[in-house]
């Protein structure tokens, strides 16, 4: 939805859309405005990805600057994020977090088979060398995995628990920057691969949350009530996911 911003005159525009790169998502900032300009221009920085345009600026030739330039945006993204020290680096020694707990990463040549054991405050990948690159994909698919069938039994629990929810809802796992879920209104939920960083009951709360959207499909008195209903510890589920939110997200 559009939002204008207060003024006498609208003279911006802002909206939010996403942009698919891989199986990561990028939320970019329009911002339409009545400035004497003629080009799309493309901003990447600390504050996120922001593209501007004139009023008259058709949604097609939006979509089609970002798909062109969506390359050149993600690595951008990724050079700023390692400048502010907010992307991972896949080192020996390094912190990487696993249900709530930061586990010291260890790399392990020498073995046939690539492998992930966590364990003993120790996050260890065998069977890659010191590329970061290799450890970066071995332990992305290690998350998902964990992902995968964690997600599934706890959506299982918790639509058992819940009585206004028939059966299990068909379950999909998407890495994100900027929402740990969603609920489609055919009662599909989408869930952030990142979750699997977090404590188990920050994974509570998240399914919960977008099981209760089955039933109340807003943020009225009416979801928060029966959020509270369903999971009374629910705001201190929240804040604690809030509080590690930015460093579980890192890539």
């Amino acid at each position: 939805m559009l939002r204008a911003l207060k003024s006498k005159r609208v003279t911006e525009l802002r909206s939010q859309q996403q942009l698919r790169y891989s199986d990561q998502t990028i939320v970019i900032t329009i911002i339409r405005s009545r400035r004497r300009r003629r080009k799309l221009s493309l901003q990447v920085g600390r504050s996120g990805v922001v593209l501007r345009a004139p009023f008259s600026t058709l949604q097609a030739d939006i979509d089609d600057m970002l798909i062109r330039n969506r390359d050149w945006i993600y690595q951008r993204q990724r050079v700023v994020l390692l400048q502010q020290g907010d992307v991972l680096r896949f080192q020996s020694g390094e912190l990487h977090d696993y249900l709530g707990a930061p586990l010291a990463l260890r790399i392990v040549a020498g073995a046939r088979r690539a492998k992930v054991l966590a364990g003993d405050g120790e996050l260890c990948v065998h069977g890659v060398n010191d590329d970061s690159e290799q450890v970066r994909r071995v332990l992305q698919q290690w998350y998902l995995r964990q992902a995968q069938q964690l997600f599934a039994e706890r959506l299982a629990f918790w639509a058992s628990r819940l009585p206004w929810v028939s059966g299990v809802p068909e379950l999909r796992l998407r890495r994100m920057r900027s929402r740990w879920g969603s609920c489609s209104a055919e009662g599909r939920i989408c869930l952030n691969t990142h979750l699997i960083k977090a404590d188990l009951r920050c994974i509570d709360y998240v399914i919960v949350h977008e099981l209760c959207h089955i039933q109340e499909f807003n943020h009225s008195p009416r979801f928060y009530a029966l959020m509270s209903e369903a999971m009374p510890e629910w705001r201190q589920c929240k804040a604690e996911l809030e509080a590690v939110g930015a460093r579980i997200v890192r890539e």
